[in-house]
């Protein structure tokens, strides 16, 4: 994703009338434990929403979703010696490919977080899956009519999905 691409997508999420199950914003950084939570929330609140993606986005003040930056640098943060994003993909179960993503938007910093759905099950983090109940993170099992949502939404079954986009006629028959 280019710069473009972000800051576009920037816009869009900050036109949200509100926080929502599938997005939040943070001004600063609070603790790996919140964000590893907030990734598991927002994974499996998108698979629940058919959203494709979740969003955690620092640098936006939570109530007006003015752009005012942050400190904190989500790609080059450590808990302990070890990278965030490594610390944080090695206690999800399953692993997901979040991606973080760090850019100026009008010479503000923003750390953003996009977070796939969930797909074959609901997503732990450290042994613990998590929910957003409208801008607040819960934990999963106190809400057994949104986890049983998720596991009917991660049934689809394998020869259903596509194994990959954009071939030719040719290329498929190779």
């Amino acid at each position: 994703m280019n710069e473009i691409d972000l800051k576009k997508l920037l816009e869009d999420l900050v036109q949200q009338p509100q926080e929502s199950e599938w997005v939040e914003f943070k001004q600063n950084f609070h603790s790996p434990e919140e964000i590893g939570e907030r990734i598991s929330a927002l994974s499996n609140s998108a698979c629940i929403l058919n959203k494709e993606f979740g969003y955690l986005v620092f640098g936006i003040e939570d109530g007006t979703h003015n752009i005012v930056g942050t400190s904190f640098k989500a790609k080059s943060h450590k808990k302990g010696g070890e990278e965030l994003e490594l610390w944080l993909v090695t206690r999800l179960k399953p692993r997901i490919d979040f991606q973080i993503f760090e850019f100026d938007y009008d010479t503000k910093h923003i750390s953003l977080f996009i977070i796939p759905a969930a797909k074959t099950q609901p997503i732990d983090f450290l042994h613990k899956s998590y929910i957003r109940v409208g801008s607040s993170t819960k934990l999963l099992n106190e809400f057994p009519e949104k986890q049983s949502k998720i596991w009917r939404n991660t049934g689809k079954p394998y020869e259903l999905e596509i194994a990959k986009d954009g071939l030719s006629i040719s290329d498929v028959i190779k």
